[in-house]
C-alpha cells in the first residue's frame, strides 16, 4: 500500500505547512488566480485586478477596477508597479510595462516585466528609501529636514544638529517618543499635513537628530499617495 504524502509540519506544536506553500513563483511574480494592485505613475489610488496566467516572460491581468468599481484605463507602453501578498511574505512588487490590451468579457492586461520582484522590507506597509524635504510644525515655525525613507504607516526624518540659543540651551528641541507632532511633506507636488506620533528618537554620530514616527488619522485620500509614492520610488530602484 502506498502511503498518502502528509504535510511537512514544523518541530513542536504549530500549524501544518506543506513545503510548497512558498513557492518560486509568489516571490518572482504573483500566482495564477491571486489577487494584486496595479499602481501607476499618474494615479493616486490602486487598481485592483486577479491574475489569469502567470509566466516570467508574461503576466496576464484582468483589467483593473479602482474602489467604485469602474475599468480602468491604461495605454499600451504604461509602466505599473504589481502589489501582491504571498506566503509569509507580506508584500511583493515588481514593476511590468503593458503591452497588449484585449476586450471580451473579461478585458485584460498583457505585461512584459521591467525588472526583478522586490520587497518592502517584509513589512505590511512596504518602506521605500526616499529623501525628500519634510518640515515639523514647532512654535516657532517648521524645522526643516529631510526624509531618509517612508512607507505608508509613517517616515524616518533626518533633522540638523541641535542649534542652541544663548547660553547652550536647545532652540529647537524635538518631540519624544509617544508624543504626537504634525509634518508638512509634498506629495504629488501637493503639501500635505500628516498627524503622527514619534515612536523612536535618537542622535546620528555626526550629531543630526532622527525621528521615525507612525502616521495617525490618515484620509483614504493621502493613504493612496503615500502607498503610490512608495510603489513608484520601489519600482524605480528595481529597475537601475
Amino acid at each position: 500500500m502506498v502511503t498518502p504524502r502528509t504535510p511537512c509540519r514544523r518541530s513542536g506544536a504549530g500549524r501544518s505547512r506543506d513545503v510548497n506553500d512558498v513557492q518560486t513563483t509568489g516571490l518572482s511574480r504573483p500566482e495564477s488566480g491571486s489577487t494584486v494592485e496595479v499602481v501607476t505613475g499618474g494615479s493616486t489610488a490602486p487598481a485592483h485586478s486577479q491574475v489569469e496566467s502567470s509566466l516570467e516572460q508574461e503576466l496576464v491581468l484582468e483589467v483593473g477596477v479602482d474602489a467604485s468599481g469602474r475599468r480602468v484605463r491604461l495605454s499600451l507602453g504604461a509602466q505599473v508597479s504589481v502589489w501582491w501578498s504571498p506566503v509569509e511574505v507580506p508584500v511583493r512588487c515588481r514593476p511590468y510595462q503593458i503591452v497588449d490590451v484585449r476586450g471580451g468579457t473579461v478585458p485584460t492586461w498583457r505585461l512584459r516585466p521591467l525588472g526583478p520582484a522586490v520587497d518592502g522590507d517584509r513589512r505590511a506597509t512596504p518602506r521605500a528609501p526616499l529623501h525628500v524635504p519634510v518640515g515639523l510644525a514647532m512654535p516657532s515655525g517648521l524645522l526643516l529636514g529631510e526624509t531618509a525613507d517612508l512607507s505608508e504607516g509613517g517616515l524616518r526624518v533626518i533633522f540638523p544638529a541641535e542649534p542652541t540659543a544663548g547660553f547652550g540651551d536647545v532652540a529647537h528641541p524635538l518631540p519624544d517618543t509617544g508624543e504626537r507632532a504634525v509634518l508638512a511633506i509634498a506629495l504629488d507636488g501637493t503639501r500635505v499635513e500628516l498627524r503622527c506620533r514619534v515612536v523612536h528618537r535618537s542622535r546620528l554620530a555626526d550629531g543630526r537628530r532622527q525621528l521615525r514616527v507612525a502616521f495617525e488619522d490618515l484620509s483614504d485620500e493621502v493613504r493612496s499617495r503615500l502607498r503610490t509614492t512608495t510603489a513608484l520610488e520601489l519600482a524605480r530602484r528595481a529597475t537601475r
